[in-house]
């Protein structure tokens, strides 16, 4: 059946290809992706679902070394809203209102990153505990908070529910009156190995989660949570340590 819809899918690509340049219907770089799947009939949507007919649809421009996105998973910890309390406690003065916080940090396994002036994230895999744990020092490297965790379990279901299959989908880029454009040429298929797979990723550092964690400054949400998610990415160059290419 899996078979059936990578054909159903990779037919569409080559009727888009055809098309050659085509506008993007949203400015940005979520443009790519949303002008793809707007040519394929898919309506925008929050479910944590593959896009279509059981394969996930990530879209890339050509020569970008961005990060794909695996999937979103918000972590558990000492407060109901743990995103805002992390923001609270260890953010830095926002660049929309520097009377107000934010927290944009990209983090690994076993490599502390620096966050703001004087925290430092780091991501530890507690295979006995079945967690990932957010680790937090101070300026002089102790710890001073490890409350923060995702539950292992959570992270197995969200990948198997939403990566079994995905397409891959390369796009060269024009511009014409400062306006975006789009020529879809290339996609490759990937099928997800395992689970383990991806804990060895991560414990190598081939996959790092990042928080995206603002304030809100319009006046009937001042100061006010503004979360873009936290995300789990990888580099295309590290996709075939979580997957194998499928091959015609």
């Amino acid at each position: 059946m899996i078979e059936e819809n990578i054909i159903k899918l990779k037919k569409k690509f080559n009727e888009i290809k055809k098309l050659g340049y085509v506008k993007t219907v949203r400015n940005g770089s979520t443009g790519v992706g949303a002008t793809f799947e707007s040519l394929i009939g898919k309506e925008e949507e929050s479910f944590e679902i593959p896009d279509y007919y059981g394969i996930e649809i990530k879209t890339k421009r050509a020569y970008s070394k961005s990060y794909i996105s695996l999937f979103n998973a918000v972590p558990t910890g000492s407060s109901f809203h743990e995103t805002k309390r992390l923001r609270d406690n260890y953010g830095y003065p926002s660049k929309r209102d520097k009377r107000l916080k934010a927290l944009y940090a990209e983090v690994f396994c076993n490599s502390a990153t620096k966050v703001g002036l004087w925290y430092y994230f780091e991501l530890k895999l507690d295979k006995v505990k079945n967690k990932l744990i957010l680790v937090v020092y101070d300026y002089k490297k102790e710890i001073v908070d490890e409350s923060t965790y995702w539950d292992l379990d959570i992270l197995k279901e969200k990948l198997e529910r939403k990566l079994q299959v995905m397409a891959l989908i390369k796009a060269w880029t024009n511009h014409i009156n400062e306006i975006e454009y789009f020529k879809y040429y290339k996609i490759n298929y990937y099928i997800l190995k395992d689970f383990d797979s991806f804990i060895d990723a991560l414990e190598k550092g081939k996959i790092r989660v990042v928080f995206k964690v603002d304030s809100h400054i319009e006046e009937s949400k001042y100061g006010m949570t503004d979360e873009h998610g936290v995300g789990f990415t990888i580099r295309e160059e590290d996709l075939l340590y979580i997957f194998d290419l499928y091959r015609w």
